[in-house]
Formats: structure tokens, sequence, C-alpha cells
């Protein structure tokens, strides 16, 4: 599948930018390196080749991708040439440094590094496909997730979009399909949970496993909670959702996607069957989780 990680967001309002207008829009926030003190850097880039637009359409789903850049500073170097600074003082001023003092000096020496820092970057894909009121962007991170989003924002003046809610707390539907395998028909239980005692904090994380195992619902009856479940949907689809229905470790089964020569004919076909996909599972998710909750 395209994206291994689907964090997922619903357009509050029609979006009304093809891709070739939401290109024009968002090239004000192209991505730029890190320089300076600055530490950290998040903008646009062309999702197919490197002097292309800075959006790819195809059947109503427009890609985008971003760079996340972040100066790395290891914390030894902070606290060694930290430790230089405050020995250096104290002996030229004659007293200790107070906290106050050397946590100024601390966030000093930080800056002062930046500049000398290694660069690390990551690039971040995601779609927009307005006809179904879907913002799906490829992280396991909620704070990278929201770095996309905001950039969006900067980018268009503003971008409403909302996490997806559902009117019963998933990890009650979650807890009962593991106690009493009651789910419909059109999803069965995955390999793979995560399980939390409210009361105790103990976790338990499955992997590789039979969910339907009496082992696994005497953790249930013991009072644990299913926060991250793995199902699977028409036999076409695996994915674990946690609480927040964030979905990871999305794998298509029996995909039919032909192997094409072209780099981008493929990424085309991979973009729309993932695309159609989530257009067609999320609804029947959020509908087995007692439907999506409206807002007032």
């Amino acid at each position: 599948m395209l994206f291994k990680n689907a964090h997922v967001y619903r357009l509050s309002k029609e979006f009304d930018l093809d891709g070739s207008a939401l290109a024009d829009k968002i090239a004000g926030r192209s991505f730029a390196p890190c320089t300076g003190i600055r530490p950290s850097s998040f903008g646009w880039i062309p999702p197919l080749a490197a002097e292309g637009p800075l959006t790819h359409e195809v059947a109503g789903a427009i890609l985008l991708r971003a760079r996340r850049e972040d100066k790395v500073v290891p914390v030894s170097a902070v606290n060694d040439a930290m430790a230089e600074k405050i020995e250096r003082l104290e002996g030229i001023e004659g007293r200790k440094l107070s906290s106050k003092e050397r946590q100024r000096i601390k966030e000093e020496t930080s800056i002062e590094l930046i500049p000398r820092a290694l660069a690390r970057s990551k690039q971040i894909m995601g779609y927009i496909a307005p006809r179904d009121r879907l913002l799906v962007i490829d992280t396991s991170s909620a704070t990278e997730a929201e770095m996309f989003i905001d950039c969006l924002r900067d980018s268009l003046g503003s971008f409403p979009v909302t996490p997806p809610r559902v009117k019963v707390r998933p990890t009650d539907y979650f807890t009962q399909w593991i106690l009493n395998r009651n789910l419909p028909d059109n999803l069965a239980l995955g390999e793979q949970c995560d399980l939390l005692d409210p009361e105790t904090g103990a976790t338990v994380t499955c992997r590789r496993q039979d969910l339907a195992t009496r082992e696994i619902r005497n953790h249930i009856e013991a009072g644990k909670t299913c926060h991250r479940i793995g199902l699977r949907w028409h036999g076409e689809l695996s994915v674990s959702v946690d609480k927040e229905l964030a979905l990871r470790q999305l794998k298509m089964e029996g995909s039919d996607i032909q192997e094409e020569d072209d780099p981008v004919a493929q990424l085309d076909a991979a973009l729309v069957d993932m695309s159609m996909t989530l257009a067609r599972f999320l609804p029947e998710l959020f509908s087995a989780l007692g439907g999506e909750a409206q807002d007032e």
C-alpha cells in the first residue's frame, strides 16, 4: 500500500481547489533548509520529480509531500559546553550560579551549537480527497500530522479539518469485539492488540497472536480494556486501529495492482487503489463503531 500509516481528518467545509490551484497556493511555503540558528524547518516539496509541481492529482485525490528538517544537537555536547561556561563564570565571580542562571546558560549554549549541528530530515506524504471530505496523512505521529495541517493552514490562510469522532468510545467496541467476537460481518479480528488496565496502568501488548483465544479474553475479564486492535476488512485490508482512530500497518491483501515500468504510473495506480479503498473502509469502520458524531 502507498501509505503505511494514516492519520485521518474530515474536511469541515467544501474544498474547491484542484491540484493546480492548490500548488499555486502552497508555493509560498515551499521547503527551505535550516540555516543559521533556525533549529527546524517544514515545507512542501514536489510529490514526484524534484523540479515538478507541488501537487499531483489522480482521480480526485490530490497528493502532497512535505519535508521536515531538524538540527540535532547532542545532549552531551550541550552539557559539556554548558559545564565549561559555568565553571569559568563561577571562577571569575567567585560564587555559585543560581539554577535560573544555569538554565539561561543552557539555553544560550543550545542556540550557539545549532549552526554546527547535523540536520536530520524526513518526508511526509498526504492526500486530500474533496469528494470524500478526507485528509489522510502518512505518519504514525500525531505531532507530525498537526505540523502537516498547520503548514496547509499557513499556506491557504485557513484549512478547517477535524479528526473523525464516533458516538461511543472506540475502546468500548474494541474490548467487546475481543471479549464476545461480535464484530460486523465485514470485519474480522487481526493478530494484534494493546490492552490497558485503567486502574493500575498495567499493559499487555500482543503481536502475531490469535485474538480469539481464551488467554486474551482472560485479560479483558480481569479488567483490561483494548486501546488498539488489529482488524481485517472484507479480506482486502489489514490494519491496526487505535483509540484515536489512527490507522497503522496498513496492508492491502490480494491487491491486483500490476507492476508498471513507469514509476509515475505505478504511483498513480497505488494512490487510486488506496484512496478508493479508504473511501469505502472508513465509513464502514465508523459505522461499526456506532456511527460518526455530527457537530452541532
